[in-house]
């Protein structure tokens, strides 16, 4: 069978991750997020400092405004630094099936002939729920946190792209995680992606 990819884009507090990470063990392929910017980051020369610590302390929120590719220091908007994120993206393509999260993978691999792009959203008052129990915080820190680095993540986008982050063009399936849940959205990207790749 051919290498494939799946890619997923999402809103922020949408628990992406978590669908990334249970779609990739249950196709048993490797889940890159962090592992991408690692390696574009030490490719581009960008200080590590500025992204390392969301996975370490999930409950501090400033952590998360530090997101490479996603506006933390104009290095990440530098010609070096997306095209190094580029390169890394495309060489795991071409070396194993996996799952990408985020990182303009979908746009980066437009030319890639197996590919499934998903994009996974919520309505507000869901997305503020989720991130106010998961990082204990008020539903107003909440909201403006989500608010914050959806516009941080959206204006990175639509720089490197020229596309808008949640566009359905380039999409092969979008899903509302407050309808079907974690498990659901997991199981409908899984079964798109067994039709998609004949698996």
């Amino acid at each position: 069978m051919k290498k494939f990819v799946i890619t997923i884009g999402r809103e922020f507090g949408c628990n992406a991750r978590e669908i990334g990470r249970q779609l990739a063990a249950r196709l048993g392929v490797p889940f890159y997020d962090k592992e991408l910017v690692d390696r574009a980051a030490r490719l581009a020369g960008v200080n590590a400092d500025f992204y390392g610590k969301s996975d370490e302390h999930p409950g501090i929120k400033e952590s998360f405004f530090t997101e490479f590719g996603y506006g933390a220091s104009s290095s990440f908007y530098s010609e070096d630094a997306i095209r190094a994120q580029a390169f890394v993206i495309r060489q795991i393509a071409n070396t194993e099936s996996c799952v990408m999260l985020g990182r303009c993978a979908d746009y980066f691999l437009s030319e890639f002939g197996t590919t499934l792009n998903a994009f996974v959203y919520a309505p507000l008052p869901y997305r503020i729920k989720h991130i106010a129990e998961a990082y204990g915080l008020s539903e107003k820190d909440a909201q403006k946190m989500i608010k914050q680095i959806d516009r941080r993540r959206h204006n990175y986008y639509r720089y490197v792209t020229g596309k808008n982050r949640g566009d359905r063009h380039g999409r092969n399936i979008m899903i509302d995680v407050e309808m079907f849940g974690v498990e659901g959205a997991v199981e409908l990207i899984y079964q798109a992606v067994c039709q998609r790749f004949k698996i």
